[in-house]
């Protein structure tokens, strides 16, 4: 099937779908409301996320609900993209997809590695039940983390954090999440190299500065945190970047901390650490702000390529992640000024 052909129905509707998103306006105006419930009526009576929340009652309704509301509608605009392929290409999107499963995992990870109870957490979860290969409410018993990896069995995520229990605690949801986001881009490489070759070529492009990107930070935090060896670093970066070999990815691993940063700020992507404002705070911001323009910039151009719809389910992934900033801000009382610097998109004004 030709590209033309296979993306003319697709980038039609997600035309459609990108008038839904929502603008620097509509977050100036959040900005401007006092309290969760009064952002989730804004929501309601101003943007297309009434079709998630018209039947609920938001009075006193908790930040984790609006949120994992907030998801639902993403999820439910995703899926209706899923129709519009076939083939490779939805084993494409349906990897994508699992992200979402990826990310319920390690909340789950990160409450019990608090010693925290996560029996109410399955009300929390709204990946859709089509897709699901876990049991939620049986992960929702646990009640520790190797009696959590234990009801993984079966599962493909059992194998990849089942070795890590004999790590030491203080690491343990380092080397575990590491490991989850590892399976992920592995998992998608894989599937992306399985397209058409022009569509395959693009998809490795932006995915591997985005590898790229999370291997630069992994190594940062492994230095910096949990003083891990070269060789301990070495294993948990991911292959498949776009401008770093495995030759680059093991020469920054065996940096200290100061020439590790020396040597990004004389890269491509020094905007990690040229800054005046908190590194550590804005680093994982920065990242997402630079790919969230890099798709901006592939939506614009609107070519009968996969870059097109790429480029829209991570908008709308970005918006979500924007949302939740806005309600921790409000919750926080931070004004527009102080908010927007936790946000993805840049509103006029933001200087980080």
């Amino acid at each position: 099937m030709g590209n033309e052909r296979r993306f003319a129905a697709i980038n039609t509707k997600i035309r459609v779908l990108n008038g839904n998103l929502l603008t620097d306006e509509d977050f100036i105006n959040l900005f401007k409301c006092k309290s969760i419930e009064e952002l989730a009526s804004y929501l309601r009576e101003n943007t297309n996320y009434e079709v998630i929340l018209k039947e609920v009652n938001i009075n006193n309704i908790h930040r984790r609900e609006l949120e994992q509301l907030i998801k639902a509608y993403v999820l439910f605009q995703y899926e209706k993209l899923l129709h519009y392929f076939n083939g490779e290409y939805k084993k494409l999107f349906r990897s994508i997809f699992m992200r979402y499963e990826i990310e319920d995992l390690k909340l789950y990870l990160r409450v019990l590695s608090k010693g925290e109870d996560i029996e109410k957490l399955v009300n929390h979860t709204v990946y859709p039940a089509k897709f699901r290969v876990l049991n939620y409410e049986k992960l929702s018993s646990s009640k520790d983390i190797e009696e959590f990896v234990e009801n993984l069995s079966g599962t493909i995520y059992y194998e990849i954090l089942k070795p890590y229990l004999r790590k030491e605690d203080r690491r343990l949801l380092f080397y575990m999440e590491m490991n989850l986001d590892r399976f992920y881009f592995q998992t998608i490489k894989k599937q992306g190299l399985k397209l058409d070759k022009l569509d395959s070529k693009m998809f490795e492009d932006f995915l591997g500065k985005n590898i790229d990107l999370l291997n630069l930070e992994w190594i940062y935090r492994g230095i910096k945190y949990y003083k891990l060896l070269p060789e301990e670093l070495i294993n948990y970066t991911i292959e498949g970047g776009y401008k770093y070999n495995f030759k680059d990815i093991r020469e920054f691993c065996y940096l200290e901390e100061d020439k590790f940063i020396e040597k990004v700020l004389n890269s491509k992507y020094n905007f990690l650490f040229d800054t005046q404002q908190d590194v550590d705070l804005f680093m994982e911001r920065r990242i997402e702000r630079y790919i969230y323009f890099q798709f901006i910039e592939l939506y614009r151009k609107g070519k009968m390529d996969i870059t097109v719809a790429m480029a829209y389910i991570h908008l709308l992934e970005y918006e979500m992640r924007d949302l939740y900033s806005t309600i921790e801000a409000i919750r926080y009382g931070l004004d527009l000024n102080e908010g927007k610097k936790y946000l993805v998109r840049k509103i006029e004004g933001s200087d980080v």
